[in-house]
């Protein structure tokens, strides 16, 4: 006789990621309302405090870097990661990316449209980051910013805009075409600061991968890709960032056999090791 797998009668529970909490907030910068997620790692934090992860477009990618902080950070002599707040802000919409919002939050006005990315950064800058300083036991010295494509284009500007606000800056797979002579125009103002920055791009990125060739109106991607040149912007950028910056501070990374989706994934465990790593070990490791 075969035997239910779930007894009748047995209730689901809902799944909760421990040491996680979440709070919807109201921007002064903007008057917008967001989705704030939080997650803590176990333990006693380090004397000044923990670093802290501040993750755009939370409502896909929060999860992802709990669960990668929390895996990792138990052998950090293994992976070269140790534990980290993960900050993750979204727009309060239950759309992964709410991509209308996005392009409000993550453009300046510079890219000819009526951009808001200086009062979102105002946000994240002058309210957010002290409020939580002021709460948790953050080292307000290793704040680090992550975006991915238009949020990867918010995270070089932030960069320009305010170089001092965050210690780290990761870009994956920025939109540079977005508005390239706007971030190019402001390298200038990097000169003598301190800041390290990762960017990664995928290797298919100029052209189709293999698994969407043939799929209809991939004509048409092609043409698109072909005029955003994403690898040789990335790269091109990359190189000038480390010309103003130092070498030692910027780190570009082209990911083999991965997509401008697809990168996502791979891309986050080698930020958490550039990001949190030992001071002193090589940045080539990451």
């Amino acid at each position: 006789m075969t035997q239910a797998i779930l007894p009748g009668g047995t209730p689901w529970r809902g799944l909760l990621m421990p040491g996680a909490r979440e709070c919807r907030l109201r921007a002064g910068a903007n008057g917008a309302d967001y989705r704030l997620s939080l997650w803590l790692p176990p333990g006693t934090p380090p004397v000044g405090g923990w670093p802290v992860i501040f993750v755009l477009d939370a409502n896909a990618l929060f999860g992802t870097f709990v669960e990668s902080i929390r895996r990792s950070s138990r052998r950090p002599d293994a992976t070269g990661i140790g534990p980290a707040v993960v900050v993750g802000i979204a727009a309060d919409d239950d759309d992964l990316y709410a991509p209308a919002l996005r392009e409000r939050d993550f453009t300046p006005a510079a890219s000819g449209a009526e951009g808001g990315a200086d009062a979102f950064l105002a946000f994240l800058v002058d309210e957010l980051a002290p409020a939580l300083r002021r709460e948790l036991p953050l080292d307000g010295g290793r704040q680090i910013l992550f975006g991915h494509s238009l949020a990867g284009y918010f995270t070089l500007h932030a960069l320009l805009a305010r170089s001092g606000a965050f210690h780290g800056y990761a870009a994956i797979s920025p939109s540079i075409w977005w508005n390239e002579p706007h971030l190019r125009s402001r390298l200038p103002v990097l000169a003598g600061m301190e800041a390290r920055v990762f960017v990664g791009v995928g290797e298919w990125e100029d052209e189709l991968p293999p698994w969407q060739r043939g799929v209809g109106g991939h004509e048409k991607v092609i043409e698109t890709r072909a005029q955003r040149r994403m690898i040789a912007n990335a790269r091109a950028l990359a190189g000038e960032l480390g010309a103003v910056l130092g070498e030692d501070k910027v780190l570009f990374r082209l990911f083999p056999d991965e997509d401008h989706a697809s990168v996502l994934m791979i891309a986050v465990q080698r930020v958490l090791r550039f990001a949190l790593r030992p001071v002193a070990a090589d940045p080539e490791s990451c």
